[in-house]
């Protein structure tokens, strides 16, 4: 049984990019490829997936929650956590949602959680897009989630307030927004699903910098946007006041956006947390080459987080590597093909 839990874990770690074709290796602007996970970890694997499953998520290629197992030395090295550390992970999908979320939990190490606020560089958010907002508000307040934005409701949103948003703290301090716009937009949801769709971004102390940086380094597409003086912008997010802005990156041809999102008001701490901690966000991105890739991190700031010869490699002659971008944000990357 442990032997076969290993095994799918190998293969949850690199499905990000064994199951897409090979491409040629290229460098610079072209590099990024797709937008391929959310990754959150967790203190308590089977009460995060009973939070997210309550807001709609189901688990993905599995029916049941496995038990903690030992890493294996090449999952040891990808992380770079010491040996004996045991380790459990759950996919999830959301519905009309193009990437996974997953949850890992890591244990029989010494754990440092942080729980930053959400005006904190290193918080995440969740974005959920619903057709009622009061009632994914009502289940995710059912299942233990902690109402941020100001007056505890749903707030207006969107060009002219027409939209409805609201905000709430999960149990390890990630945070979940839920928006319903006005109209709807188109879906592959089911009808029986609240939830239609969903994206995720990072609080960063620069959203401009963090964006130019996919950019520049990866070819995504950035659009900044303008400093948010509405009232509406500080009170979804549980301020009295300050301004906020945002930048987004999608890959070309996708319609999935990373948000960066920068909070001009006093008090903010960084937080730099590592990959097993509690409350440590991560996104996964697949790209053309992953030299390339690992270079562009550290050249610009960031730095490589897996250990030995820098990346766990795939059959395929690809291979996946953590890196923290010079943002501070964890980041998976994955390459599929035959570049080594």
């Amino acid at each position: 049984m442990r032997r076969l839990f290993l095994t799918g874990l190998f293969v949850s770690a690199i499905a990000a990019f064994v199951s897409a074709p090979a491409r040629a290796a290229e460098a610079g602007s072209a590099n990024g490829v797709k937008l391929t996970k959310y990754i959150i970890g967790v203190a308590d694997l089977d009460a995060s997936y009973a939070f997210y499953h309550a807001l709609g998520a189901e688990m993905s290629g599995a029916t049941a929650l496995k038990p903690a197992a030992p890493l294996p030395v090449m999952l040891l090295k990808l992380v770079d956590v010491p040996p004996g550390t045991k380790f459990r992970n759950a996919m999830l999908k959301i519905p009309g949602a193009d990437f996974a979320v997953e949850m890992t939990e890591f244990t029989n190490m010494d754990l440092r959680p942080g729980k930053p606020r959400i005006i904190d560089p290193g918080a995440a958010l969740l974005i959920l897009t619903v057709r009622d907002v009061d009632a994914a508000l009502a289940a995710a307040k059912k299942a233990g989630a902690t109402v941020i934005t100001a007056g505890g409701g749903p707030v207006g949103a969107g060009p002219n307030n027409s939209s409805r948003a609201v905000i709430v703290k999960d149990p390890d301090s990630y945070y979940v927004e839920f928006v319903q716009p006005n109209p709807l937009p188109a879906t592959t949801a089911p009808a029986s699903s609240n939830v239609i769709a969903a994206r995720f971004g990072s609080v960063v102390a620069d959203a401009e910098k963090a964006a130019q940086f996919y950019r520049d380094q990866f070819g995504l597409e950035a659009k900044v946007n303008a400093w948010n003086s509405n009232a509406s912008g500080p009170k979804l997010t549980g301020l009295t006041s300050g301004q906020l802005r945002t930048a987004t990156v999608t890959v070309p041809g996708s319609t999935l956006g990373w948000s960066f999102i920068e909070f001009k008001t006093d008090g903010a701490k960084p937080y730099k947390l590592r990959i097993p901690d509690p409350g440590a966000p991560a996104v996964g991105l697949q790209v053309a080459n992953l030299d390339a890739a690992i270079g562009a991190m550290k050249g610009a700031g960031g730095s490589l987080i897996t250990t030995g010869d820098g990346r766990m490699k795939s059959p395929d002659g690809g291979g996946v590597a953590f890196t923290r971008d010079p943002n501070g944000i964890l980041v998976e990357l994955a390459q599929a093909g035959s570049h080594k």
